[in-house]
C-alpha cells in the first residue's frame, strides 16, 4: 500500500483513540465530559475523508457520474482501491465514534455503572453492532404513554 494511504488510514484511528479511551477508562469523569462536549472528535476522520477525496477524486466522481444500473459494481471497484479503503475506514471511524459518544452519554444519563458503560463503549468502537445491542439491552426504556412517530 502506498505510504500516503497508510498514513491516511491510520490518522482517523489515532485521532479518535484518546476520546474513546476516556469514555472507556474514565466514563464518569469531568475531563471525559469536557473532551466529548464538542465536535472536535470528528475533525480527524472527516479531514482525512476530505483529503483522500481531494487527492484522488476519480472514484467518487465515477460513482456519481456513472450509470446508475452499475452503481453497485462501481462501489465495489472504488472500495477495492487504496483510496476507497481510506474513505471507507474514515467513514466507519467517524460513525463509530459518533454512535459511541451517544451511547456513552445515555449510559451516563441512566447511571448504568462502570462495567455496563465500559462494555457498551468498548464494543461501540470495536464491534458496533454488539455495542448497539448492548445499548438496547442495558439502557432502561422510558414509557410515556405516548406513541412517538
Amino acid at each position: 500500500m502506498e505510504t500516503v494511504n497508510i498514513v491516511l488510514f491510520l490518522i482517523p484511528t489515532i485521532w479518535v483513540g484518546p476520546f474513546w479511551l476516556l469514555m472507556l477508562l474514565e466514563p464518569e469523569s469531568d475531563r471525559t465530559k469536557q473532551w466529548l462536549s464538542g465536535d472536535l472528535l470528528f475533525i480527524g476522520p472527516l479531514s482525512i475523508w476530505l483529503l483522500a477525496t481531494i487527492l484522488n477524486p476519480s472514484g467518487l466522481i465515477g460513482l456519481l457520474t456513472g450509470n446508475p444500473a452499475d452503481f453497485f459494481d462501481t462501489m465495489v471497484e472504488l472500495l477495492g482501491t487504496e483510496t476507497g479503503t481510506v474513505l471507507a475506514w474514515s467513514h466507519f471511524v467517524a460513525g463509530d465514534i459518533m454512535a459511541t459518544r451517544w451511547m456513552w452519554r445515555k449510559a451516563i444519563e441512566h447511571n448504568l455503572g462502570l462495567n455496563k458503560t465500559r462494555a457498551i463503549v468498548f464494543f461501540g468502537v470495536m464491534l458496533m453492532p454488539v455495542g448497539l445491542l448492548l445499548h438496547v439491552i442495558l439502557n432502561p426504556q422510558k414509557t410515556t404513554g405516548k406513541t412517538e412517530v
